[in-house]
């Protein structure tokens, strides 16, 4: 199986390629509502912008920041006299 980000113009062609998934044994897994230009922005609130980013298949997990730095320090060299 794979997955494709499909970007398409018109929402005709986008009409005409959901017909054909179907003939095609594919589907639809996600649409990203912040990016449906038939929508106006006033309608896309900041609830669902959070939603969207939570959703995502991004990593955005910082962790803890003194145990960054100390894994980045290990790597330093010793300084001369100390």
């Amino acid at each position: 199986m794979s997955q494709l980000l499909i970007e398409i113009d018109t929402p005709e062609d986008e009409a005409i390629l959901r017909s054909l998934l179907p003939k095609l044994n594919g589907r639809v897994v996600a649409t990203n509502p912040l990016l449906d230009e038939s929508r106006p922005i006033e309608q896309t609130n900041l609830k669902e912008a959070i939603r969207v980013l939570r959703n995502a298949n991004t990593a955005l997990k910082f962790g803890e920041a003194a145990e960054w730095q100390r894994n980045e320090r290990d790597g330093d060299r010793t300084l001369y006299g100390r």
